[in-house]
């Protein structure tokens, strides 16, 4: 059953399904910190996007490979890629549609804003010159932190401390998550000609970054119990959860090498935010 289980995660993973429903949840947490309710439009636009852009990214990596990729991610990205196009065209026009008739119109212009950087994004990537060596990783971390800060920004009345603190932490965290990412898919990314800040940096740099996330994480971390209310005590301690874990995994690098444990933990620490929005 665990095997079971485990494969099927796989597919989640490699289906960028985790990932769209872990910013919808996000969105979701950094809402009600706020004391904001959001439509659902916004969700359904937040969930398509997030699914097209990341499959999409996965789509001309997997595309870029010449052999059968060492990943299982970027191998059924090339044995599905007609599928998943066709999909990325549905989804597309379903979160467009969503767009122009629900999204507040205060959203929707910022929405055009990231969405001109997203398609920046992915041109840069496609033509493979990166303007440093960790530009896909810390453009990543900042596409999906504004995917998820920037509807409560938009709709609120007032951005509460709360609010700039939490989204601070977590591009802090989706930056840890990422580069280590690229720290445990070093060999499958030199093997598949992959750009990685690690092929780039080595493996100390790369390590040397993840070092100094992890202290502006606990500095934020340690400045949001000092400054913001009780209450909100047990929201700081989901995101302690979160950075916990994804140090567990640095830590641990041996462990979750195997079988893809780092992938699977770690994009599912960005679910944690759930256990807040159950118990609130």
């Amino acid at each position: 059953m665990s095997k079971y289980l485990k494969n099927l995660y796989h597919y989640i993973q490699a289906l960028s399904l985790d990932v769209a429903i872990g910013a919808i949840i996000c969105c979701k947490f950094l809402a009600v910190i706020n004391g904001i309710v959001l439509p659902i439009s916004v969700f359904i636009s937040l969930g398509t996007a997030v699914w097209v852009i990341y499959t999409l990214d996965h789509l001309l990596d997997a595309h870029s490979i010449q052999h059968t990729a060492h990943t299982f991610r970027h191998a059924f990205h090339q044995r599905n890629k007609k599928t998943l196009g066709i999909f990325c065209l549905c989804f597309g026009f379903i979160g467009i549609a969503n767009t122009f008739l629900y999204l507040p119109i205060s959203l929707f212009y910022h929405g055009l804003i990231l969405t001109s950087i997203v398609s920046l994004y992915l041109v840069i990537i496609n033509l493979k010159v990166l303007p440093f060596a960790t530009f896909k990783e810390f453009t990543v971390a900042i596409i999906y932190t504004a995917g998820i800060s920037l509807p409560v920004f938009s709709l609120s009345t007032e951005a509460t401390p709360q609010l700039y603190l939490f989204t601070g932490i977590f591009f802090t965290l989706a930056s840890i998550n990422l580069l280590e990412f690229a720290l445990f898919d070093f060999e499958t990314d030199t093997k598949d000609g992959q750009l990685s800040g690690t092929r780039k940096l080595g493996y100390n740099n790369m390590k040397y970054r993840i070092n100094i996330l992890s202290f502006l994480f606990i500095l934020l971390m340690g400045i949001s119990f000092y400054i913001l209310p009780t209450e909100l005590y047990s929201a700081l301690i989901v995101l302690l959860l979160m950075g916990s874990c994804l140090g567990l995994i640095y830590i641990k690098s041996n462990f979750f090498s195997k079988d893809d444990y780092f992938r699977i933990f770690g994009d599912f620490v960005f679910l944690f935010p759930a256990i807040y929005l159950f118990i609130s």
